[in-house]
């Protein structure tokens, strides 16, 4: 009698055994990146938008859109924008994260700076694509390469409704504030051919070094890149997915 509920008992386990394995599986299996092409085909969780998107703060707005994965943990994107000219600024994605994680985690390091409002997921698609075709008007294309793996939490282009009155620029026109990372001469060589001199405004961040040797009449005084060209399923590099699959250590370059 002992034999055989011993055998019962070893039986159990291995399938408990068993069970867990494939939980595990399912949680972790599937790699972030693989996770992050497929989450178009994957429900809309909560998002996120910085206050002042409207305009009315200081130019910068950061978006964060989730997706529900099928095994119940979230996929993610941030975008942190820049609405007064130069579009989409530095994107983070990342995949297998509880929703815990995403309130308790995410969302304090994302928004450093404040208090995010929850949007739905049409203003924060409108304001994301119609950031970047404000910038794409001075040939400005997205200054982070990742975007070309976050663009997979969004929904394509045209999909979602746009009934939003957005405003991009300040008073009317371009108004460029260089950052850290900026390439201030590409970025206003581009400026001067498009909208042209006296058409836009540009203010340098103090410690900017090319704030010497450039201004404007009215200022006197991005992990491993992906590279260009188009990706494949295989194209994205082993180091950004390992980045991706590192729960604790969500990172947002500064703008």
């Amino acid at each position: 009698m002992a034999k055989k509920t011993q055998k019962k008992i070893m039986k159990k386990r291995r399938k408990d055994k068993a069970r867990v394995k494939q939980q595990q599986k399912a949680r972790v299996g599937t790699s972030p990146r693989t996770i992050i092409r497929k989450s178009r085909d994957y429900p809309f969780g909560d998002c996120w938008i910085s206050p002042g998107w409207d305009g009315s703060g200081p130019g910068l707005v950061t978006v964060l859109v989730t997706r529900k994965q099928p095994n119940g943990l979230i996929a993610w994107a941030s975008y942190l924008l820049d609405i007064f000219c130069l579009g989409l600024k530095s994107t983070i994605v990342n995949a297998n994260f509880t929703m815990t994680d995403i309130r308790q985690d995410v969302l304090p390091q994302i928004f450093s700076t404040g208090s995010p409002e929850e949007c739905p997921p049409e203003l924060a698609h409108q304001i994301i694509y119609q950031s970047i075709d404000y910038a794409a008007q001075f040939d400005l294309e997205p200054l982070d390469k990742d975007f070309r793996l976050s663009q997979y939490v969004l929904a394509p282009r045209g999909t979602l409704e746009e009934p939003y009155h957005l405003t991009f620029g300040k008073d009317g026109k371009p108004f460029f504030i260089s950052g850290p990372y900026d390439n201030v001469q590409a970025i206003l060589a581009k400026l001067n051919r498009n909208p042209g001199p006296g058409n836009y405004e540009y203010m340098a961040m103090l410690g900017d070094p090319d704030f010497d040797m450039l201004y404007d009449d009215d200022y006197e005084l991005l992990d491993d890149d992906i590279e260009d060209g188009d990706i494949e399923d295989d194209d994205i590099a082993d180091d950004n997915s390992k980045d991706a699959g590192d729960q604790d250590n969500v990172e947002h370059d500064d703008a």
